[in-house]
C-alpha cells in the first residue's frame, strides 16, 4: 500500500489580519492532519503578527522579516519545508472544503509519476464563479490556472526557486520552467482551493501581460514573432477592456464579468 503524502502549506502575509486568519482556520480544519504549516509574514503592522504568535503552536516555522515581494516570501518559506509535497496559499486563500487534503492524498497516490497536481480554483466575488483552467505547455502565454490550486513535489524546488525579478507571474515562470524540464503534470477536475479576486495579477495586469510576454521570450525564442503579436493582441485587449470598465456603472462592469465566466458560475 502507497504510503501518505506529507504536506507543507507555506502561507504568505502581508497587513492581512483578517484574511491570514481565514487562510489559516481553513487549513486547521482539514480532516487529513499530515502536515505542516510555515508562516511568513513581512512585518505586518495591523495586527497580524499578533495573531501568529497566538497560534504559534499550530506553526512548524514562523519567519516575520522584511521581503522583495510575494515570491521573494515565498522562496523564503520553501526554504523550510521538510515534508513531500508542498501548495502556497495568500492570505485569504482557502481551502475548498475540509476534505481538500485528503482527496489530494488519494490522487497523489494513484498518480505516482506526477510532479505536479493541478485542480480547479473558484473566485469569491460578488458572485462564485471557477477561474481559468487548462492545461499548459511551452507556447502557453499567460496563466491558464491558479497556483493556489497547484501542489507541488517539495524536490521541485531544491534546484530552482521563483525568480524574484518577476513581481507579478514569477509563478508563471516556475511552471514555464518545468515544461521545459519535462515534468509531469496531473490536472484533476477537483476543485482545491478558492480565493477573491483583486489579487496581485488582478491589479498590476499590464505589468503581468509585460511579464508574459519576456516569459514567453526565454522559453520560447524561436518564435518571437508569434509572442510578439500574441503581446499586441493582448495589450489592446487589455486597453480597450480598462477604458470600458472606467466608463461603466459597476452594475454593468459586473454583468460584463458574470457573461464572461457565464459557463463556470456557480
Amino acid at each position: 500500500m502507497k504510503k501518505n503524502i506529507k504536506f507543507s502549506i507555506i502561507v504568505v502575509s502581508l497587513n492581512t489580519k483578517n484574511d491570514f486568519l481565514k487562510t489559516v482556520n481553513s487549513i486547521l480544519s482539514q480532516e487529513y492532519r499530515n502536515f505542516e504549516i510555515i508562516v511568513v509574514d513581512g512585518k505586518s503592522k495591523d495586527g497580524t503578527i499578533k495573531e501568529i504568535k497566538k497560534r504559534k503552536r499550530f506553526f512548524k516555522k514562523i519567519i516575520i522579516e522584511q521581503d522583495k515581494g510575494i515570491y521573494d516570501a515565498m522562496n523564503k518559506g520553501v526554504k523550510n519545508i521538510k515534508k513531500d509535497w508542498v501548495i502556497f496559499l495568500n492570505s485569504g486563500d482557502i481551502f475548498y472544503n475540509s476534505k481538500t487534503l485528503k482527496k489530494t492524498n488519494l490522487i497523489i497516490k494513484k498518480n505516482t509519476m506526477s510532479d505536479l497536481i493541478v485542480g480547479r480554483n473558484i473566485i469569491n466575488y460578488k458572485f462564485k464563479y471557477l477561474s481559468n483552467f487548462d492545461k499548459i505547455n511551452k507556447n502557453t502565454f499567460g496563466s491558464v490556472f491558479s497556483h493556489q490550486s497547484v501542489f507541488f513535489k517539495s524536490k521541485l524546488f531544491l534546484k530552482k526557486k521563483f525568480d524574484i525579478k518577476f513581481k507579478i507571474a514569477a509563478d508563471f515562470e516556475m511552471f514555464k520552467y518545468l515544461i521545459k524540464k519535462n515534468k509531469k503534470y496531473f490536472y484533476s477536475n477537483e476543485v482545491f482551493s478558492i480565493s477573491k479576486i483583486a489579487g496581485l495579477s488582478d491589479k498590476n495586469r499590464f505589468l503581468a501581460l509585460k511579464e508574459f510576454f519576456l516569459i514567453g521570450k526565454k522559453y520560447n525564442s524561436k518564435n518571437i514573432s508569434i509572442l510578439t503579436i500574441k503581446f499586441i493582441i493582448n495589450y489592446m485587449c487589455l486597453l480597450i477592456k480598462t477604458i470600458i470598465k472606467f466608463f461603466l456603472p459597476n452594475y454593468l462592469n459586473l454583468l460584463m464579468l458574470k457573461i464572461k465566466y457565464r459557463n463556470n458560475i456557480l
